[in-house]
């Protein structure tokens, strides 16, 4: 194997834009040379790959815990073989230790900053499964596949008294000893790996052997290689069922305690609902990057900045080192915190509505509540439209700047006061019109950010205020073990905001408490077409209270929420509270006034 150099032009030697596969695959910390690493004896003689090309040394990998040079070598050997018929035999590969000097700074950031183009462009890549031979990967997806059409038939049949407790116990067992088998790979624990999987969803799944897998044939009669779209499809069907499960076990555990096998029905669900969720393969069938940025925190990498630099691909950015024009001639130093600074101020600029949506699972650090942290997940609207589907109309502005080395948030928006908003919720689902169309559900859904968990101060310990109210759900969405839990559309969350409104003013001083108009979008169903209308349209809020604390006074961020202005084409007779898009249309809009400002 010979390496090329890349030339501007996409030039290697004397090709132009050759057609390339590409390998996912994790060798890290099993790199013999690690500094720090303990040299053993019996590994003395174990030479890297032979690369001609290249001037600096290929990492020794450990043959017993990791790979062989042998079968390294017989994995690049099939990644150029056809996959199917008609593929094409190729001679080019993008290998990371063929193409990246780990030792050579400025040249393995430019190569960071190129992951993108590397595995997007690539005609094939491989996900390289080195903990599991062919026969285990083999088994482990076929009874995978099984335990989700089992799952799958028994969600649609919705007939309780047809399946006995039994039926669950099966297939989350089988599910949750599949998955378990499958993530002992270090693949799904490293850091890279997980973008790559972001930017090539495509990829082939192939066991140390390097052997393409096949499932059973499908009712076409066709073996399938298996690829890691195929897992995120399953992934994907399970949780559903699992979270829909996981509500009915826990409501029937509520009223009977003493039942021991509902106890275990419920830890079989979150055994597999953490597995999907951990290994981020859930984020990844969403195809969101907010999702995705929310499984950093589970996986390994050497480098602390790498949480930033690893994963900044998925949202199309080059930060720090790894920026265009920054190299050896314009040094700079870059640690996790103001990476993940870029990170922040780059997203709420570029994407002011999306950038918003999430909620914090652990309370920001003081001054970052205007960015994605690691602990962010994307909530579960109760809408048609999957979140990375939406497509949003931004109506306000954000931006960031720097005070004595902090950087701050500043919106430039339209904000109204929760109070008037929160009433004019209610009455809506009071129109008889609005109420055949909605039913039981509301307007509204609110979802709060887990915040203030270690304050000095009593009074700003809201997370403990709000768990300890007893005439509302708000104990579910305040804690950072209960994050997951969404309070549903309907009359718990007209509870929900009017418990907030009221604790907002009792242990806060009367502290005003406003949301700020992000922006809207239409929900359109898998079925429909956005240039079909009528639809669905709602609004999108930040919701925000200004907080005094002994430094300064700051808007802080609350959570989000959404509301539906429009049903199907149905403009509901209310007051203009829910309608700030009708500012300049002749309709007086007293309770909605412009105000840009920091937060944090």
């Amino acid at each position: 194997m010979t390496s090329l150099e890349w030339q501007p032009g996409n030039i290697y030697g004397d090709h132009v834009a050759p057609v390339y596969s590409a390998v996912s695959y994790t060798w890290g910390r099993y790199d013999l040379d690690i500094p720090g690493a303990k040299r053993q004896k019996k590994f003395r003689n174990v030479k890297g790959i032979k690369i001609l090309g290249i001037d600096w040394p290929v990492p020794r990998i450990n043959p017993v815990e990791q790979f062989s040079v042998d079968q390294f070598s017989e994995l690049i050997k099939k990644t150029c073989e056809p996959v199917n018929d008609g593929d094409l035999t190729l001679e080019f590969l993008w290998l990371d230790v063929a193409c990246i000097d780990q030792n050579n700074g400025p040249q393995k950031m430019a190569e960071i900053g190129r992951q993108a183009v590397i595995f997007e462009g690539a005609h094939r890549v491989f996900i390289w499964l080195t903990k599991l031979c062919e026969d285990t990967l083999t088994n482990t997806m076929d009874i995978l596949v099984r335990s989700c059409d089992t799952a799958v038939t028994l969600a649609e049949a919705k007939k309780e008294s047809s399946r006995s407790q039994g039926d669950l116990m099966d297939w989350t067992g089988a599910a949750r000893a599949s998955l378990d088998d499958l993530f002992i790979d270090p693949w799904f624990t490293s850091l890279w790996t997980l973008q790559e999987a972001f930017l090539c969803p495509r990829a082939y799944l192939v066991p140390l052997e390097a052997s393409l897998i096949r499932l059973t044939p499908n009712q076409k009669g066709d073996r399938l290689p298996v690829t890691l779209a195929t897992l995120c499809s399953i992934s994907a069907a399970l949780a559903e069922i699992v979270a829909a499960e996981q509500a009915s076990v826990s409501k029937s555990w509520q009223a009977d305690m003493t039942n021991a096998s509902l106890l275990r029905q419920e830890r079989f669900l979150f055994d597999v609902n953490s597995m999907l969720t951990q290994r981020g393969v859930t984020a990844l069938a969403s195809r969101s990057p907010i999702a995705l940025y929310n499984v950093v925190q589970y996986r390994r990498t050497r480098d602390d900045k790498d949480r930033v630099y690893g994963i900044q691909q998925v949202f199309g950015l080059r930060l720090g080192a790894s920026a265009p024009g920054c190299n050896e001639l314009n040094p700079k130093v870059f640690n996790r915190f103001n990476l993940e600074d870029q990170l922040g101020a780059a997203l709420v600029e570029n994407y002011p509505v999306a950038s918003q949506l999430h909620n914090f699972t652990e309370p920001a650090d003081e001054g970052t509540g205007w960015r994605i942290s690691s602990s962010s997940i994307v909530p579960r609207l109760e809408i048609k439209t999957s979140f990375w589907n939406l497509q949003f109309h931004a109506s306000c502005r954000f931006t960031t700047n720097k005070v004595k080395g902090q950087r701050h948030g500043i919106f430039d928006g339209q904000i109204c006061d929760l109070a008037p908003l929160a009433e004019s919720w209610r009455e809506t689902q009071c129109d008889p019109h609005i109420k055949a169309l909605l039913g039981d559900r509301s307007p509204q859904q609110m979802i709060l950010d887990t915040v203030f968990e270690d304050k000095s101060k009593a009074k700003y310990n809201l997370k403990n205020k709000i768990t300890s109210t007893d005439d509302g759900p708000e104990g579910l969405v305040w804690g950072s073990k209960s994050h997951d839990r969404v309070v549903p559309r309907g009359e718990r969350q007209h509870r929900l905001v009017s418990a907030l409104i009221r604790l907002i003013g009792e242990h806060f001083d009367g502290a005003p408490l406003v949301v700020l108009l992000l922006g809207s979008f239409a929900d359109v169903a898998e079925d429909e077409t956005l240039d079909a209308p009528p639809h669905d349209k709602y609004h999108v809020g930040l919701i925000l209270t200004r907080l005094r604390t002994e430094a300064v006074t700051t808007w802080t961020r609350l959570g989000i929420c959404i509301w539906q202005y429009e049903y199907n084409g149905v403009i509901p007779k209310v007051d203009a509270c829910q309608r700030p898009d009708l500012h300049g249309h002749g309709t007086p809009l007293t309770c909605w006034r412009h105000l840009s400002d920091s937060f944090g």
